[in-house]
């Protein structure tokens, strides 16, 4: 059923072409977020102002613990001495907790990173296509894409971490495209930037390598973009020694953002099946190892080596159970529609309460409620756009049919295939891969707008026949 919707939807969408070549691009975005900070609103001030027992809980934890003068997170078998990455988005999560402590707050100050997210991505666009109806679709579909919405209440460094990478990734097209001083003030921006990034969320390392790729191929035309190139990877070790510099002076003790627990563990629980069957979940796996010999992070990279040998043999004698476990893996990351954003949020199940007729449609009548299902479903019909006009884009792209900033392109292509790769891999969930697709909408408004010129010029031709 839901192909045939899908169909009528492009047909809608065809036949709105001349609409939204005529309408005010400001207008359209104006709008759009209008509608999507009524929507983000409601859910700031509806929501139960509470933190799942998870990692967002955790780190909220130790960040008021620091503030108070406790160290106890940092303590063997706690925390911080199990994630020491987390550091990052302590940090900067200290900082705001300075102004307030209150959870619909941090709700508030999500809405404002997500519209910054959903500007950023439309300011792309006109770098990547300065056209129309490029503009007005990408502020509609990314206002339509509802992890940027629900993912309002999901108080972790994903949020923060977008806007920041987006932020970099839109300085980082402006330096490319400036002359003079400004694309020097662009770069050291991008810099800045992509090192916020990383701070908040270490994963997105992935989008910091795609941007100093564009960066280093920049060099064929211009030397000096190596510097920024180098400027952009040295962010990683940066950030990563800084925060052990700062937080070994702060509680008098070392402190190495090297240590915790080894990064093989996700490989190996990446790779493996949980007792429900889901392949590459959680299975505490990490923190068992880590916690089993005496919380040394170089005795359980050995016992992670060993259990990872073991499982890459048991996968290679057993060539059409891997496969079947790869696309299990594969569907269980990439087709949720809404990311988790949803399930991210006040569900009763863990703990969450329910304030309103329409939350309760929303977080308790899962799967059930019409409100659901359009959601959900409707969330579909944007990701489906999204990733079949961003094939169409590229295509053109490739066959030398359409101009477009390739440096974008480039970014989002490799960006994307970067966290295709890693997830298929590491430890995995769809709630960490909703940027990657995210970052694909200025690409697929390209590739729609192109579809749509094509089919009415085709028109246009018959007409006059």
């Amino acid at each position: 059923m839901l192909y045939y919707i899908y169909l009528i939807v492009l047909l809608i969408l065809i036949a709105s072409y001349p609409i939204l070549k005529k309408i005010n691009i400001k207008v359209v975005l104006y709008f759009s977020l209008l509608l999507f900070i009524l929507a983000g609103l409601y859910l700031v001030f509806n929501a139960d102002p509470y933190l799942r027992g998870s990692d967002q809980m955790r780190v909220w934890s130790a960040v008021k613990n620091i503030n108070n003068g406790n160290y106890v997170d940092f303590e063997k078998g706690q925390y911080l001495n199990f994630h020491p990455l987390q550091l990052g988005l302590v940090t900067f999560e200290r900082l705001i907790a300075t102004f307030s402590e209150n959870i619909t707050f941090l709700y508030f100050l999500n809405l404002l990173f997500n519209i910054g997210s959903i500007i950023l991505l439309w300011l792309i666009s006109k770098v990547v296509y300065e056209n129309k109806v490029v503009q007005n679709l990408t502020a509609i579909i990314s206002v339509l894409f509802t992890p940027l919405l629900f993912n309002t209440l999901f108080v972790y460094g994903n949020v923060y971490g977008l806007t920041f990478l987006l932020g970099a990734v839109y300085t980082q097209l402006l330096s490319l495209n400036k002359k003079g001083k400004k694309r020097i003030i662009y770069g050291i921006c991008t810099i800045i930037l992509a090192g916020m990034a990383y701070l908040v969320k270490p994963n997105f390392e992935i989008g910091i390598v795609a941007m100093a790729i564009v960066y280093f191929l920049a060099i064929f035309r211009k030397r000096y973009y190596i510097i920024l190139a180098l400027g952009v990877l040295l962010v990683i070790p940066t950030v990563n020694i800084s925060l052990g510099k700062m937080y070994s002076h702060e509680i008098n003790e070392n402190i190495s953002l090297s240590g915790g627990i080894p990064k093989l563990t996700y490989v190996v629980m990446g790779l493996s099946e949980d007792s429900n069957g889901r392949i590459g979940w959680y299975t505490g796996y990490n923190d068992k190892t880590f916690s089993d010999n005496d919380y040394n992070t170089n005795k359980a990279e050995k016992i992670a080596k060993k259990d990872l040998r073991k499982r890459i043999d048991y996968l290679k004698k057993h060539k059409t159970y891997t496969r079947k476990i790869f696309i299990k893996k594969i569907i269980s990351t990439w087709t949720d529609s809404t990311y988790q954003s949803i399930w991210n949020g006040p569900l009763p199940t863990w703990g969450g309460k329910i304030n309103t007729d329409i939350m309760r449609i929303i977080y308790i009548k899962d799967g059930e409620s019409k409100l659901y299902k359009f959601i959900r479903y409707g969330s579909v019909v944007i990701v489906w756009t999204i990733f079949l006009f961003s094939i169409t884009c590229t295509l053109l792209y490739l066959t030398g049919k359409m101009n477009i900033d390739e440096n974008y392109l480039l970014y989002a292509v490799i960006f994307f295939i970067g966290g295709f790769i890693f997830h298929t891999f590491w430890e995995t969930k769809a709630q960490y891969v909703y940027q990657y697709t995210a970052s694909l909408i200025p690409v697929a408004s390209v590739g729609l707008y192109k579809v749509m010129d094509f089919i009415w010029n085709k028109i246009g031709k018959l007409k006059h026949k």
